[in-house]
């Protein structure tokens, strides 16, 4: 048996599994067509991203990957992929990796939610707009993640009231690159913002590539700033795709969690989910070997201060994690071996990152390799439930 299923492609094998049709994908991309890009982005200045894009609609990898990303529905990614752009094609993939519902990033620039400025924020507005129309389409099974600027707390506000109003928000993705509105996430002046997100069951949000791109210069911010980067032992040569500095760098990956771990703590150490106890939170792609560490440091420290300050924290910050957040594991990562060691078996989700080339060809059968030592109905809670208290909507669209 075992023999015939390793015979199988990624495609039969998703099929063979259990739970297709019942997944959820807490993380994948929508891209926009060229034009739209183009036209969306026009006054943020250069854009290699845009500029590869256009070179690589000319390009025989992209006819190719055409031709057959009905047959190869893991393997095709970027550009070619079914349904990169739009959503009829994304419906038939979603139908073919055996997925429900999608939570889907969008593939912006970028920076229109880092950098501080009226150009940067207008663009970030005709960009959500442009996902939350798309969505109309989707027929409750693609939630686009609406990428805010927070550089002005005021005005991330009012876009954040702005979007919810119009509807069909998968959640609310967040840079990471800097202190938004020049505070803590945790301070007073962002209560608002979170208890609209709890009062509205969306879920805050944060992502690889909020923390800032070693490709993009300045004003663009990055954490940890893009000096630590500056070695030439530590640049590669990019890859003719859009990001491929970030993809093949030795550096940016070894790295980039660190915005996201320092986002997460203040956001525990700062109580916001025990003033906001509904408040939905995910961590996509930052990977997640970090985070048993990250939960053990802020027990230890929160331990200390009921015993050594006085200061009382409701519940650990670990129940907290487990409580208010969830993640999408690297498919590579050894889930078992840090669910075993570090518990907090709740937060991790089933993502395909579908169609970037970060996520797997195979991924169903490489995430049922990692979770084959776990009791076999985590399967359940891994590719199903766990995902769903980040995607509540699911269920009641």
């Amino acid at each position: 048996m075992a023999t015939q299923v390793a015979e199988l492609s990624a495609q039969e094998a998703s099929r063979a599994d259990p739970l297709f049709g019942k997944m959820l994908d807490i993380d994948g991309h929508i891209y926009l067509p060229v034009e739209v890009y183009e036209d969306l982005t026009k006054g943020m200045g250069p854009n290699p991203s845009l500029d590869f894009y256009k070179r690589h609609l000319q390009s025989d990898e992209y006819k190719d990957g055409l031709a057959r990303n009905k047959t190869d529905i893991f393997g095709v990614k970027g550009m070619a992929a079914l349904g990169a752009t739009d959503v009829e094609g994304r419906l038939e993939a979603l139908d073919l990796m055996g997925v429900k519902a999608q939570l889907a990033f969008s593939q912006a620039i970028g920076n229109e939610m880092r950098v501080n400025s009226h150009v940067a924020r207008a663009t970030n507005r005709g960009i959500n707009d442009y996902y939350l129309q798309w969505a109309k389409g989707a027929s409750g099974r693609v939630w686009p993640a609406i990428n805010l600027n927070m550089t002005e707390v005021d005005w991330a506000i009012e876009e954040l009231d702005r979007v919810l109003k119009i509807g069909n928000v998968g959640g609310i993705n967040m840079p990471c690159a800097a202190p938004p509105g020049g505070t803590s996430p945790a301070h007073s002046q962002w209560d608002p913002f979170w208890a609209r997100l709890e009062e509205a069951n969306v879920p805050a949000l944060i992502h690889l590539g909020g923390g800032g791109l070693i490709s993009q210069p300045d004003p663009d911010p990055m954490f940890p700033e893009r000096a630590w980067g500056n070695a030439e032992s530590l640049k590669g040569a990019p890859a003719e795709r859009g990001g491929g500095e970030e993809a093949i760098s030795p550096y940016f990956l070894l790295v980039a969690h660190m915005p996201a771990e320092l986002y997460l703590q203040t956001m525990v150490m700062g109580r916001v989910f025990e003033r906001f106890p509904n408040l939905r939170f995910g961590v996509l792609e930052f990977g997640t070997t970090w985070l048993g560490e990250c939960a053990r440091r802020m027990d230890q420290w929160a331990d200390f201060q009921v015993r050594v300050v006085g200061r009382h924290f409701d519940m650990k910050p670990s129940e907290y994690l487990r409580k208010n957040v969830r993640v999408g594991p690297f498919f590579h990562e050894p889930l078992a071996d840090m669910i075993n060691h570090y518990g907090m078996k709740e937060l991790y989700c089933y993502n395909t990152d579908f169609p970037h080339l970060e996520g797997s060809k195979d991924p169903i059968r490489k995430f049922r390799q990692r979770l084959a030592s776990l009791p076999e109905d985590y399967a359940q809670d891994f590719f199903v439930d766990n995902g769903r208290w980040l995607m509540p909507y699911v269920d009641a669209a």
